[in-house]
């Protein structure tokens, strides 16, 4: 090879490197300018409940999806707490994110002082700060172009600060409900007392799309079962999005309600910083449901 092809390889590499570095940077550009200009604002816990609940009672199918780090970190095939990457889970996070429909309810853990809090709300306990929300904002702005972010903590914030209303919600959940999918070591009587006698998909603790395929055929084999409205709660983690995505689209007419980590409370599982902070009458809100 002479000097001058070294020379144009040599200047093609050095290129197609800043290109990419300055691809990025201009992106990301894009991205902290639109988030700038924007008047984004998430919608609130009493507001989401609402809407929630009345896509449960008047029957209409949809799903109820609470995206945070953790789906971003997984999406870009990066650690999560509970479940390790991979490129089908990436893949499947990145559908997740991409649904859209009429009643689907898509959530980001946003709270804080720039995109909108409650009072009640403070580090530890919901909110964020504004440039931990920012970014997660930059990340996945451009699933919600267009629509709504609803609250992810809705129920969770209700049952430590208007536990009537939560209450409320509960009960219009038991009565539709059909089916859990979620977490093997959940109390059999905590079960009944939310859900009702319902089957329960037993999911691990860790790393449940590791499991997906056993945990979707079991889904649709119940569901075949079902000849009208109901809804499935789930209550897996972040694996739990893909599966939302998938019975989502399939043609089942159900709502995909996913729980959270109130669940753990109910469990006597104090998981989250939250959990520990807020004093939950667990015994009401399971009590006359």
């Amino acid at each position: 090879m002479g000097i001058k092809s070294c020379l144009i390889k040599i200047l093609n590499l050095f290129i197609s490197y800043f290109y990419k570095v300055f691809k990025t940077i201009f992106r990301k550009n894009i991205r902290e300018d639109i988030l700038n200009l924007s008047s984004i604002r998430i919608i609130n816990t009493s507001q989401t409940l609402d809407v929630v609940e009345n896509s449960i009672v008047n029957q209409q199918k949809g799903v109820y999806m609470r995206f945070g780090d953790g789906d971003v970190f997984l999406m870009n095939m990066k650690m999560d707490s509970f479940q390790n990457p991979n490129l089908q889970l990436a893949i499947e996070m990145k559908e997740a994110f991409e649904c859209k429909g009429e009643n689907v309810h898509k959530c980001l853990a946003i709270h804080s002082e720039r995109y909108g809090y409650e009072e009640g709300m403070f580090i530890g306990n919901h909110l964020v700060k504004d440039k931990e929300a920012q970014i997660l904002l930059m990340n996945t702005f451009q699933f919600f172009i267009g629509e709504n972010i609803f609250s992810p903590i809705a129920l969770h914030f209700n049952a430590s600060n208007n536990i009537e209303r939560a209450k409320i919600f509960l009960k219009n959940l038991k009565i539709h409900t059909k089916l859990f999918i979620g977490n093997k070591y959940l109390k059999n009587d905590v079960l009944n007392k939310l859900f009702g006698n319902v089957m329960h998909i037993e999911t691990p603790e860790k790393n449940a799309y590791s499991e997906i395929e056993r945990i979707y055929s079991e889904a649709k084999n119940e569901l075949i079962k079902i000849d009208s409205f109901c809804v499935i709660v789930i209550a897996m983690g972040c694996s739990g999005r893909p599966l939302m995505k998938r019975l989502y689209n399939d043609d089942y007419n159900i709502y995909l309600f996913d729980f959270g980590s109130l669940l753990d409370g109910f469990n006597d599982n104090m998981t989250r910083t939250w959990l520990k902070k807020n004093k939950i009458d667990y015994k009401y809100l399971l009590s006359d449901l």
